[in-house]
């Protein structure tokens, strides 16, 4: 299967699964803002329900939904420590000699630059914060490499452990292809870019930027999460072609 292909079929999930159905659409608007309802529905797309499944049986969507952020949490952890150790050490560097008020716009260059001499402090906190986030940012891409595939393993299990079961998954990718695994990645890794930065551009807006942004984002969102989440079972289903019997254990 090619990744337009792949792509495609994602596409048509998704209009089919809101298109005409307002009600549902409306639903999943709703579910964005009471957020574990919609974690608790990517389950269910993960789990393979097609076409997109009904918005019912409330409760249990949202005990999956916390469940399904919970294994999400955890693959984040230490990106987010790192994050936090990144800047903690420049905030209070910059908060401790008084610059935090500094307008380096205004600055020339000579004027920067003696600035920069005079402040080591946080100069030094700046370069740790730089080396720290480019270190998070790969850890990040590693994690993403397990979670693609953990997520959907624990929707399908139901087993919160199963998300962590790190040589099913590795087992699970080799199946799949590492060059077409990695490739899926990257390619849906670009169209979220792609997509957060079309919202973004929203923001620019004068007066109603912020309003028609968190506006538009909570229309397009439910869409969108279809697609992805359609994506990630597509290329997860590729690793089933010679095991099709959904591993439970």
């Amino acid at each position: 299967m090619s990744f337009g292909t792949i792509l495609d079929e994602s596409f048509t999930y998704a209009k089919n699964g809101i298109w005409g159905k307002w009600e549902r659409w409306a639903l999943l608007i709703i579910s964005l803002v009471i957020f574990p309802l919609i974690f608790g529905y990517i389950v269910r797309i993960y789990r393979g329900e097609n076409p997109a499944p009904e918005l019912n049986e409330w409760t249990t969507m949202f005990i999956d939904g916390l469940k399904l952020i919970a294994v999400a949490l955890v693959y984040a952890i230490p990106v987010i420590i790192l994050v936090i150790v990144a800047f903690v050490p420049f905030i209070s560097a910059i908060m401790s000699t008084g610059t935090a008020s500094t307008d380096f716009a205004s600055m020339s260059s000579t004027q920067l630059e003696q600035w920069m001499t005079s402040n080591p402090q946080v100069m030094a906190a700046a370069g740790q914060m730089v080396i720290l986030l480019v270190i998070a940012a790969i850890i990040a891409v590693i994690i993403s490499i397990f979670s693609f595939t953990g997520l959907v393993r624990f929707a399908r299990t139901q087993k919160m452990g199963e998300g962590f079961n790190f040589s099913a998954i590795l087992s699970h990718v080799g199946k799949i292809g590492w060059f077409t695994y990695i490739a899926a990645l990257i390619i849906i890794g670009i169209i979220g870019l792609i997509f957060g930065m079309l919202l973004n551009t929203l923001t620019y807006v004068p007066v109603i930027g912020q309003a028609l942004f968190f506006a538009v984002m909570l229309v397009v969102y439910p869409p969108y999460l279809l697609f992805v989440g359609r994506y990630t079972v597509q290329i997860y289903e590729l690793g089933l072609v010679n095991s099709p019997t959904e591993i439970t254990q």
